[in-house]
């Protein structure tokens, strides 16, 4: 029976809150939990103060999905103090500086051209591992419509500034009011329920929340990790949109290997419960007579890495040429030319050609059953059997394939570790890595965005260097979706619609951290953002997915998996 109830001002915020895989063969059965659902808190804790706008308490509603899953929604705010402005870019693309001279002459030479340009400062924080800075922004306006804005940046345009957006001075004012909508799902350790991950009809292609949580029967889903999107901020594009950036697990069955060092979402983990924490993993493969070799990728394009963080062996290209890189890099691209990537059949029908920075390169291909016993050896993409492997090679990943031959068997193993090196696995463990950094720790603001590949080199800790770029990624307000652990194991995921003015207009990543600790969770991490955040509850779309300011209508983005709440079976 599903119930609800609705409650506004300060009652909302007066009510007390309930104090290695084993291997790549086969999925293991889901564990189920007979424990009875402990008490799900409904609020905030008495006395807690709204972290957002000004502090008054929201309106809040909540309904009962199931026994120990509820449904909450918080709505706050208005558009009290922000307007329609035009962000003109430097000349070299950038949107920020950290030279308060540049932004002002700049500024000044926009002024002389006739535009009411303005050097804004943004202040981004000191995290455990980067240190603060103040960033300067362009900004032509504010206007009291984004019509007016965007006839300003037409003007821009004609008069030699083409690099520009329009956008609502929420995005980076530090006093803005709001509005915003949050929404949480939260379930209760002994719910009668399943948490997973689920992706579309192949990992290799992308569908959306609503599409996998009907699929599944979830009564509740939210986007999981990010992806290779196909859009034209990606020139990468590697054509597969459904390839998720790291980690992703779904029934103890590793199907996106890690960005390693990043953190992530992990589900019914080793010892029981969720857990939210940076990981590594190493899979390898091993034959009699023949030694054992690393597997660099599971179930992408060999020879490009979403995200860096590889095996080894792998580079980054730039101006002045490749260099050796094995760290994370959000978005970023790292090749290498010497890969084995392994595809499982849930990749999709065939394999796909390598990287096209190594098009014409020699390819070989060991095709197995589910035992891993080699079937065949090819030297082109090809199907990928019912059941079975394919173990793709280039370079000297392929030399050492070409090797293999029919009747041999192959032993794989894979370990997904914490920092202590402890494994995490379980037989019902899934897992999605995070879009952004760690946002919570132990129930203290964490945020560390250089190990998530989220800052350059040349800004993290101890001391400043030349040669640091600017980045927006703590300063700018954005649409978020968000998982938290409570203290006494309730999960929580949340989203934060963005980008709309007049309903939601996002949360920076402090921001999200301060959300997730007033909703009582001790760890936390966001998930995919942006355009992709999604929430579904019984079937039907909760939020409102929005990509750009300025947008007039939501859109559901297709995704490359999610994180579902599905009734045990």
């Amino acid at each position: 029976m599903i119930t609800s109830r609705l409650r506004s001002g300060r009652a909302a915020a007066g009510v007390a809150a309930a104090v290695v895989l084993a291997s790549l063969l086969i999925p293991s059965a889901e564990a189920s939990e007979s424990a009875a659902a402990a008490a799900v808190p409904d609020y905030p804790p008495v006395g807690s103060v709204f972290p957002l706008g000004d502090g008054s308490a929201p309106k809040s509603g909540m309904t009962q999905l199931s026994s120990g899953v509820t449904y909450r929604v918080y709505s706050q705010g208005t558009a009290a103090n922000d307007g329609w402005a035009v962000w003109v870019r430097y000349p070299d693309g950038q949107e920020m500086t950290t030279v308060a001279a540049t932004a002002t002459a700049y500024a000044q030479k926009l002024r002389d051209a006739g535009f009411p340009a303005e050097a804004v400062p943004l202040a981004s924080p000191a995290t455990t591992d980067t240190y603060a800075m103040t960033l300067y922004g362009v900004h032509v306006g504010p206007y009291g419509t984004a019509a007016a804005a965007a006839n300003t940046r037409t003007q821009l345009k004609a008069a030699g500034y083409p690099s520009t957006r329009t956008f609502f001075t929420a995005e980076t004012n530090p006093d803005s009011t709001g509005p915003w909508q949050i929404r949480v799902i939260t379930v209760a350790p002994g719910a009668d329920v399943d948490v997973r991950t689920e992706h579309g009809t192949d990992v290799s292609t992308s569908q959306t929340v609503k599409q996998m949580a009907t699929a599944s029967g979830a009564l509740a889903a939210v986007n999981g990790s990010e992806f290779d999107i196909a859009s034209p901020n990606n020139p990468a594009f590697m054509g597969y949109e459904g390839v998720p950036q790291g980690l992703y697990v779904r029934n103890n069955v590793l199907l996106g290997a890690p960005n390693n060092g990043r953190t992530a979402l992990l589900l019914n983990t080793a010892g029981g419960g969720h857990r939210i924490t940076e990981t590594t993993s190493r899979t390898w493969v091993s034959v009699p007579g023949k030694g054992e070799r690393d597997v660099d990728g599971v179930n992408r394009v060999a020879g490009q890495i979403l995200g860096c963080g590889g095996v080894g062996g792998d580079f980054r290209e730039f101006a002045d040429g490749p260099k050796p890189w094995s760290d994370p890099v959000r978005n970023g691209t790292c090749y290498d030319p010497d890969e084995i990537v392994v595809f499982r059949p849930e990749w999709g029908a065939a394999t796909p050609q390598p990287a096209k920075k190594w098009a014409g390169a020699a390819v070989t291909e060991v095709v197995m059953n589910g035992n891993w016993e080699v079937l065949s050896v090819r030297h082109a993409p090809g199907p990928i059997p019912a059941g079975g492997r394919v173990l793709q090679g280039i370079g000297l990943g392929g030399a050492w394939l070409a090797s293999l031959t029919p009747g041999e068997k192959v032993t794989p193993r894979t370990t997904i570790t914490d920092p202590s090196g402890a494994s995490v696995t379980s037989p019902a463990f899934s897992a999605v890595g995070g879009g952004t950094p760690a946002l919570l720790r132990d129930g203290e603001i964490m945020l560390n965005p250089a190990a998530n590949g989220m800052a350059h080199a040349s800004c993290v800790l101890p001391a400043p260097a030349s040669g640091c770029r600017p980045s927006g990624v703590l300063t700018s307000r954005h649409a978020r979706t968000l998982a938290g652990i409570s203290a006494d194991g309730h999960l929580m995921l949340v989203t934060i619609d963005g980008r709309n003015p007049a309903y939601s207009v996002g949360v920076t990543l402090p921001e999200a951290a301060k959300v997730m600790r007033w909703l009582g969770a001790r760890d936390a991490v966001g998930l995919g953002s942006g355009g992709d955040t999604t929430m579904v509850v019984g079937g039907s779309l909760y939020n409102r997915p929005w990509d750009e300011w300025g947008d007039t209508a939501l859109r559901e983005r297709p995704m490359s998996n999610a994180v579902v709440v599905v009734p045990s079976s």
